[in-house]
């Protein structure tokens, strides 16, 4: 299975609530940059699990964008990646889904979740997750712990 882990691009600090700050311009350009570069890689994702905060979901459309909007049925809202979910809850789904014939999958979420999901899944965390970081994990069948195979930074 390979899994795209990415933080959502830079949002505003102030809003009524965190669930409700928005992406930024920057943020934005940022989100549709990274959803260009996995487009040009010939990524073809199976499945996206987004968070439900504005940001993250914003962060979703302009990877659909990128991806001309051929993303949308794959795309599922999940509370369980909110900034403090639960790393190991997280791992057991991606184990569902690969049951379930997922082969490569999107995960738009937070800090500090991003990080946590990569430990869970590889052991370590060697990426910085600045906003719109996406950290490529690579697990094979036979693997109890996967492999960090890229990071892929915004510019």
């Amino acid at each position: 299975m390979k899994i795209f882990v990415m933080r959502h691009g830079e949002a505003q600090t102030i809003a009524p609530s965190d669930s409700a700050r928005p992406l930024t311009e920057k943020g934005k350009q940022q989100a549709y940059q990274q959803g260009q570069w996995l487009h040009s890689m010939n990524i073809q994702l199976d499945k996206v699990l987004v968070s439900p905060y504005l940001r993250a979901q914003q962060t979703f459309e302009q990877v659909n964008l990128a991806y001309q909007n051929q993303l949308q049925t794959k795309c599922e809202t999940w509370e369980g990646i909110t900034p403090y979910g639960d790393a190991g809850l997280v791992r057991d789904y991606l184990n569902v889904l690969s049951e379930d014939g997922v082969k490569t999958l999107l995960i738009i979420s937070h800090l500090p979740l991003v990080g946590d999901i990569v430990r869970e899944l590889c052991g370590r965390n060697p990426a910085n997750f600045y906003p719109a970081t996406l950290v490529e994990v690579g697990i094979h069948c036979e693997d109890t712990i996967g492999k960090v195979e890229s990071i892929n930074y915004p510019r």
